[in-house]
């Protein structure tokens, strides 16, 4: 399986455009715009089952979380809170539901929902029959659905991840327009930058060009340049370490992100480059946690899918590995469409 899968992100890895991936976030067994299937699940508190019926005429927000390893803890402890936030602000307009998908930990969020910390209805998915029927691919990730029971959006979390789940149900109640979603979308820009911060900046888009053409020696002139000129600035530490990591300057490209980390302990990318790097030098003990941290980004890295899956399959953990390889497969065919 491990050649076959190798052979085929060669090939279409080749196909691909050199644009970003902008294409919207889906369950890897539903698109966008297709009709999700109802499911019934103990409620966790109550033991009694509940019946989940995507649609009725309201907006469904569906919260896939697990509280192991202790990284995505917190992490799906504070989209509970929006969860439960959602619920607060458009009232009965809208279900919200959490589904907890593990077979360990149960007891400490029952003993959340006793303390107040989480206040949404939460659902046991205790054999994660329905994180393998939509396809989830991450936790905590937040499912969307509109009043007609079509998919929405798959949104994983990010600090931001309440304000886009708020104005997205305001366009399906009707609340807002589209032209007023596309607007609360658009960037806010800093138009009032030192000449520092514009040479830094220019800088560090110049390294990134130079290193996408693997031009190494420029790229790496120009972010040791750019770290010179903004020394506490994260892009310059997290670009040096990817010129490093690029010509297999392992230790260095390992002080490069850890430096990035200092300044910015969440900063996907440098966990990222940090969980690659350490992968790569063996030190596996330390690398699997960190990259199963940075999986959970909004887009994780398609290297990190495939080591990832690399390690679960020499580990025998098949399923795992074939969830990610499939990931990885939807990730790089997204970009051919």
């Amino acid at each position: 399986m491990r050649r076959f899968l190798v052979i085929l992100f060669s090939i279409i890895a080749a196909l691909l455009p050199v644009t970003a991936d902008s294409a919207p976030h889906e369950l890897i067994n539903f698109k966008e715009n297709t009709k999700l299937p109802p499911f019934s699940l103990p409620d966790l508190a109550t033991g009694s089952t509940v019946s989940f019926n995507p649609g009725g005429g309201k907006p469904s927000v569906l919260i896939f979380f697990s509280i192991a390893p202790a990284f995505r803890e917190q992490r799906s402890l504070d989209l509970a809170q929006v969860g439960a936030k959602l619920n607060t602000d458009f009232g009965g307009r809208i279900q919200c539901y959490g589904i907890f998908s593990d077979t360990q930990g149960s007891e400490s969020v029952k003993k959340y929902l006793r303390d107040k910390i989480i206040t949404i209805p939460v659902l046991h998915d205790s054999k994660r029959e329905v994180y393998d029927q939509y396809g989830v691919f991450m936790m905590p990730l937040a499912v969307l659905i509109a009043g007609d029971s079509t998919l929405q959006a798959v949104i994983p979390y990010t600090a931001t991840i309440g304000e886009t789940l708020s104005n997205n149900l305001k366009l399906l109640l009707g609340d807002w327009s589209k032209e007023q979603l596309q607007d609360s979308l658009k960037p806010q820009e800093n138009i009032s930058r030192s000449p520092e911060e514009k040479e830094y900046i220019r800088r560090v888009n110049y390294g990134r060009v130079m290193l996408k053409r693997q031009m190494h020696g420029a790229a790496l002139r120009e972010f040791s340049t750019a770290l010179k000129i903004m020394p506490k600035a994260i892009d310059a530490h997290i670009g040096l370490g990817n010129v490093q990591a690029a010509t297999q300057k392992l230790d260095e490209a390992e002080q490069s992100y850890r430096k990035a980390l200092e300044i910015d302990k969440e900063s996907d990318e440098a966990l990222a480059g940090l969980g690659l790097v350490l992968y790569k030098k063996g030190s596996l003990d330390k690398a699997i946690p960190i990259l199963e941290n940075a999986l959970i980004s909004p887009d994780p890295q398609l290297e990190v899918i495939v080591s990832l899956a690399d390690f679960y399959e020499k580990n025998g953990q098949i399923a795992k590995a074939i969830r990610l390889n499939k990931l990885a497969v939807s990730k790089l065919m997204k970009n051919l469409n």
